[in-house]
Formats: structure tokens, sequence, C-alpha cells
């Protein structure tokens, strides 16, 4: 028999690769489209834990906040329990000496009374001084008001009028006075651009003319 045929390797066939026109010019154009994508996901992470973080740190003050309370309160029945029990102390102590002080208190003593009255002598003075008591009710105050509007009374007639006849001379100054006329102040103006440049110049003109004699003079 004669050699075996030999067979011919059959070469793969290579498959056409083909392109999306409109997928690669987004891929090619989007670089920086795909990276503001990539940030703003990162972003909403790092908000998601912030927000995770902070949910707990409220929640541990909460659980702080109720420890705390919870304890407040307890401590506040141990001081309630603890007055009470000091109140009913001294009730039973105050209920044990209340006995011994039944006696009712009956006030002040009233002092005696102070009508009196004194005389006073001092060489050419003489002056008697009435001390009496006074009556807190309304009529002794309205009394004593009127007896005080009375003393008033008598000082002012006893006062000697002002002598009008005694100072002619004053009417007459007064008089003269009135009849001078009354001097006018004068207003102040300031003046306006063009006065005080006209000044100037008349002051300046008066200068050089009192130069210029001068040096006429010499």
């Amino acid at each position: 028999m004669g050699p075996a045929a030999k067979r011919r390797k059959v070469a793969s066939k290579v498959e056409e690769v083909t392109f999306d026109a409109a997928d690669r010019q987004q891929f090619l154009t989007g670089f920086r489209k795909r990276k503001q994508q990539r940030i703003k996901h990162a972003q909403e992470v790092a908000e998601q834990k912030a927000r995770e973080l902070k949910r707990e740190e409220r929640k541990r003050i909460r659980e702080e906040r109720t420890a705390d309370f919870q304890r407040a309160i307890e401590e506040h029945k141990k001081q309630l329990k603890r007055l009470k029990e000091e109140d009913s102390e001294e009730d039973n102590s105050s209920s044990g000496s209340g006995d011994e002080d039944d006696q009712e208190w009956e006030g002040f003593e009233e002092p005696p009374a102070v009508d009196y009255e004194a005389e006073y002598i001092d060489e050419d003075k003489y002056t008697t001084v009435t001390v009496e008591e006074m009556d807190p009710s309304r009529e002794g105050l309205l009394r004593s008001a009127g007896n005080e509007s009375d003393d008033e009374e008598e000082e002012t007639e006893t006062k000697p009028a002002p002598d009008t006849k005694s100072n002619p001379a004053g009417e007459k100054t007064k008089k003269k006075t009135d009849n001078k006329p009354k001097k006018k102040k004068k207003k102040f103006r300031y003046e306006s651009k063009e006065e005080r440049k006209l000044t100037r110049v008349k002051e300046r003109a008066a200068k050089s003319r009192k130069a210029q004699a001068r040096r006429d003079r010499s």
C-alpha cells in the first residue's frame, strides 16, 4: 500500500470585527462624563456614611440623656423621701412640746398717756409746749390737719404787708429803663463767593496804595 494521504489543516476562519460607530464615538468622547459619574458616586457614598455616623451619634446622645434623666428622677425621689421623713419627725417633736405652750399671747401692754404741758423760760423768751396723744383714726388726723392750717393762717395775718410807697425811686428807674429803645442785634450773614473776591481785591489795592505811599515818602 502506498503512503497515507496527508490531510490538510483547516485553518480557522477569523471572525470579522465590527464596531458600532455611535458606541465608539461615545466611548472616545465620554472620559470626562465617566469621571464625573465616579466622583458623584463617591460623594453619595461619603454622604451616606456621614448620615449614618450622625444618626449613631444622635442615638448615643439620646441614650445618655435618658440615663441622666433617670438618675435625676431617682435622686429627686430620694430627696423627697428624706424630706418627708424629716417633716414627720418635726411634727412628732412639735406635738410633744406643743402641750406646754398652750397659753395664749395677750399682746403688748398699752403705754401710759403722754398728755402734758411744759414751760420753758429763757431771759426774754417764754415758750409753752403741749404734748398730746395722737388719735390714729381718720377724725383725729383731720382735726390735727385743721389745727395746723389755723396756725398757718394766724402766721400769715401777723406778717406785715410790704410797703410799696417806701421805694418810689425803684418805679422811676423801671420806667426809665423801659423807655430806652432796645438795641437790635446785627444779623450775621455769610458773604458770597463774588463778595469775598471783591473784598480781597479791595484789600490788595489798599495795601498796594499804602506801600506806594511809604516808598514815595522814603
